[in-house]
């Protein structure tokens, strides 16, 4: 999960869309092994992938949007945190996850230096919160990417391709802190998109997910433009 990438979503809820995962999707405990860990791109280590494979067993199924937890030692406590898994559910060969350093936490700056073969406790799938069909039935699926600088666009390419190949999705990424002259795109928080971009807010319903305070922030703007449903994940 990104920590520091604030990002909401919004699509028609023509019916409820928002539903629990399927029973075999359920939660379990597991032993991940530490496959690779690898930066997206050297200039900018803040982000990086992890790859795990788990003892004596494959890769448990999921649905796209459910995450995992994993724990570690920290000062002889046992501590845990949730991350979204970023790997495709058909993908057997290794389960994937895309971590940005946070500064100060332990979690995501331990992970990013654990070594191949570490074993680490995790507990996973969990998560029920997914989009029921995807984009099947023509169903309008806006995403808000917000982000501080152009290189923390991750997965902005695949994101793009998938706006070319599905009429129904739309892709706004928008740059707080542009750093380059040749980012044309928009500027600015993720709130002035949902303000100026997202049109018939009664037909739209909402999942926001980011740090905290931009959670709240959000949150109230939509709740205040009138979005017919409203539901988030946040985190410090």
């Amino acid at each position: 999960m990104m920590r520091e990438t604030a990002s909401a979503k919004a699509a028609v809820p023509q019916k409820q869309v928002i539903h629990e995962a399927p029973v075999k999707f359920r939660s379990g405990k597991h032993t991940a092994v530490v496959k690779e860990v690898f930066d997206i791109a050297p200039q900018f280590p803040q982000t990086y992938l992890i790859r795990f494979i788990f003892e004596n067993e494959g890769v448990f199924d999921f649905e796209p949007g459910q995450f995992i937890s994993i724990f570690a030692e920290k000062d002889g406590k046992r501590i845990s945190r949730p991350y979204s898994i970023a790997s495709w559910p058909e993908n057997k060969a290794y389960l994937e996850l895309c971590i940005k350093v946070v500064e100060g936490g332990f979690m995501s700056n331990y992970l990013h230096h654990v070594r191949p073969g570490t074993k680490l406790p995790t507990i996973g799938p969990l998560g029920r919160f997914v989009m029921q069909g995807g984009l099947d039935g023509g169903r309008e699926f806006h995403m808000v990417f917000g982000v501080r600088y152009v290189h923390d666009l991750i997965y902005r390419d695949l994101i793009e391709r998938w706006e070319r190949e599905h009429r129904n999705f739309h892709f706004y990424p928008t740059i707080s802190r542009p750093e380059t002259p040749t980012w044309k795109g928009r500027v600015g928080y993720v709130q002035k998109v949902l303000e100026n971009d997202i049109k018939d807010h009664a037909k739209k319903q909402v999942f926001i997910c980011g740090l905290h305070d931009m959670v709240e922030d959000v949150n109230n703007l939509c709740k205040r433009l009138g979005f017919a449903y409203v539901r988030f994940e946040k985190w410090d």
